[in-house]
């Protein structure tokens, strides 16, 4: 099986107190689906350039076999709310 690169971030990464956890191919998906839950959980809906540049320096790249889709909330495949 071949390996693929996932993107990942969690608030926890962020320095927040929340299991809040995304994992996307893309980074961008990632940026987006965080800025969701950062609205509706944390109630912080406007993503400030510095606010944006915290979340992508807490991306981390990891490496899964197949497809790695055991976290809370994967990218687009998980329906909005399921882990706000």
């Amino acid at each position: 099986m071949a390996k693929r690169i996932y993107k990942e971030l969690s608030c926890r990464n962020a320095g927040m107190d929340c299991d809040f956890l995304v994992r996307s191919e893309s980074e961008d998906e990632v940026i987006s689906l965080a800025s969701q839950h950062a609205c509706h959980s944390h109630n912080v809906c406007e993503i400030t350039p510095e606010l944006k540049a915290k979340m992508q320096s807490s991306i981390k790249s990891i490496w899964c076999e197949g497809s790695c889709h055991d976290a809370p909330w994967i990218g687009s495949l998980a329906p909005f709310g399921s882990h706000l």
